[in-house]
């Protein structure tokens, strides 16, 4: 086993090897704060997630661009760095990913991966069973494979629903969801009416289907029993939003995501920036952690720069945002543009995706715990467990954490050198959505979090006992609980995916949430640009990339 200091990579010399963080080097170890930033840099990238990485690193890869990028954490990375607790590392996003072997299925996000990462970055297979659903006391697992799927399905629920007209509709979205992507690469000379027309010709089921609901669907076209329609809705946390009312569309889409199984980053989420950031320092670029920036600089209409907190400005001829769109236009852009533009009213018609709360376990010896994901479906008496619709609104309503739902997995088991980065050591995390309403009160009001904490803690510790019974018995000698749990500061109402992801979202604002804005100079990337979730917010590298450049082949050859 090499060393902590042949794993830990110093800055200024090569990246020899695969850069892992350690207990004793983790990322608040490795970060601090520049002294001095890069002065009249190529670009400036706002924010670290994994959007601005990948933007970052292509630029630096493909025009040898000198590329600062401001964080305005301590340690960079976005949703996909650790929280730093205790001697403990906790998800902060990424958990599972779909779609990372082409081998199987489209591998439609490994090849961006890989080139943002300069290969350096592995991914672990999960179990073939890589998730298990409960509603009440029935339990089912989810495979790597339609055919598996279809087959306990069919033997378990015969003549409730045509399966195999489910993953044939779902084929069929997918595909329509290109001409979905191609509006967000239309040049801004194009009016929007005929970008809406190209999207409504050639992307009918997308558009179609993003405008009909989950549960509608299910059961009403496909057939499917309401027992079964909520068994595949199982994952709507992952969009956050309830059978009745996300759009088909999308949740199709996650499915889709998973069916050919899930995979995690070898070394965990923070490796992600670990591989990015000395491409981005081999370029001339520099990173600069605790540079969190006040406004951007608007002069004749142009962006020229940014202010950073403490008043310093750093011009250069393109800024690009990785901040969110609610940020970028609400609160980094003047006043006087941003009403200008007509945000004010483009927002006032959407809202946040939901935050999440949170429970962090540490302990303090190697536990055998599972490697597949759980997701417990709430269940409160008097309703039916397969009523999603029902039990979210008296979770959410009534604030009822007896009962509530969550999703739990454990990080230390999933990463396949977690026992050499991390030894002696075990973790389990368990989430469950927050409103907007939660987070304010929590944030704002004292006498809410005694009360808030204690509830989600007793009953989080509940399912982890239920799902992972090897731990009962055991106490952490880490317990952290909250709410939200990203690391986005300033995220509009805690929000973990950004805009909500409705069907307006994917069709009305899909023409003024893309790459280009209206303020030359001026770009966004990351999950609001494009689609949510980190492999969304990855892929929004490559189109942004794309569209400054006018460079539409990239696109093709990293699988879009």
């Amino acid at each position: 086993m090499k060393t902590d200091a042949e794993l830990f990579y110093a800055p200024g010399k090569p990246n020899l090897g695969p850069a892992y963080l350690t207990t004793s080097n983790p990322a608040s170890k490795r970060y601090a704060k520049p002294s001095k930033l890069l002065q009249n840099p190529d670009a400036i990238v706002i924010g670290t997630g994994i959007g601005g990485l990948s933007i970052a690193s292509t630029l630096a890869q493909k025009k040898g661009l000198k590329v600062l990028m401001l964080e305005h954490q301590k340690v960079p990375g976005g949703s996909t760095h650790c929280h730093e607790l205790d001697g403990f590392e906790y998800n902060s996003g990424v958990d599972s990913v779909g779609d990372m072997d082409p081998r199987v299925g489209r591998g439609l996000f490994r090849a961006t991966a890989d080139f943002i990462t300069g290969g350096k970055l592995e991914w672990a297979k999960m179990p073939d069973a890589h998730e298990i659903c409960t509603f009440g006391e029935d339990t089912y697992e989810w495979f790597s494979s339609e055919e598996k799927n279809i087959e306990w399905v069919e033997r378990l629920f015969p003549g409730e629903g045509n399966v195999r007209k489910y993953y044939d509709l779902e084929d069929k979205i997918q595909f329509d969801a290109w001409a979905w992507a191609i509006t967000k690469m239309a040049p801004s000379w194009l009016p929007e009416s005929a970008r809406a027309k190209f999207y409504d010709v050639f992307g009918g089921r997308w558009t179609k289907y993003m405008h009909r609901t989950t549960a509608d669907v299910f059961q009403k076209e496909l057939g499917f029993s309401k027992r079964l329609a909520a068994i595949f809705s199982y994952m709507y946390g992952n969009h956050g939003r309830t059978p009745k009312h996300s759009p088909f569309a999308f949740h199709s889409a996650n499915l889709y995501h998973y069916r050919y199984g899930a995979y995690y980053p070898v070394g965990g989420p923070s490796q992600i920036a670990n591989c990015v950031i000395p491409i981005v320092e081999g370029a001339g670029g520099q990173l600069a952690v605790s540079t969190p920036v006040e406004q951007l600089l608007i002069e004749d209409g142009k962006c020229v720069g940014v202010r950073v907190k403490g008043g310093e400005e750093i011009r250069s001829k393109m800024v690009i945002s990785d901040a969110s769109a609610w940020v970028t236009f609400m609160e980094l852009l003047p006043e006087a543009e941003r009403e200008k533009y007509g945000y004010p009213g483009l927002f006032a018609k959407t809202g946040p995706s939901p935050a999440m709360c949170y429970l962090f376990l540490g302990y303090d010896e190697e536990i055998e715990l599972p490697k597949h994901i759980i997701w417990h479906m709430p269940s409160y008496e008097g309703v039916d467990p397969y009523d999603l619709d029902a039990a979210d609104m008296v979770y959410k309503g009534q604030m009822r954490f007896e009962g509530m739902g969550g999703y739990l997995l454990s990080p230390s088991a999933r990463d396949p050198v977690y026992k050499e980065r991390c030894p002696g050591k075990s973790t389990v995390t368990v989430l469950a959505e927050a409103p907007a309403g939660w987070v304010k009160q929590y944030r704002e009001n004292p006498d809410f979090r005694p009360g808030f904490d204690e509830g989600v803690k007793v009953n989080m510790m509940k399912l982890v006992h239920r799902h992972m019974p090897m731990l009962k018995g055991k106490k952490p000698v880490s317990v952290h609980v909250g709410v939200p749990v990203g690391c986005n500061p300033r995220a509009w109402g805690g929000c973990s995916l950004g805009i909500e992801p409705s069907g307006d979202h994917f069709t009305r604002d899909t023409h003024w949430l893309r790459p280009k804005t209206p303020i030359e100079g001026l770009w966004l990337t990351g999950q609001d640009s494009f689609s949510a979730g980190v492999c969304g917010a990855m892929v929004s590298g490559s189109l942004t990339y794309s569209a400054i450049t006018g460079d539409w082949l990239f696109m093709l050859d990293n699988r879009l």
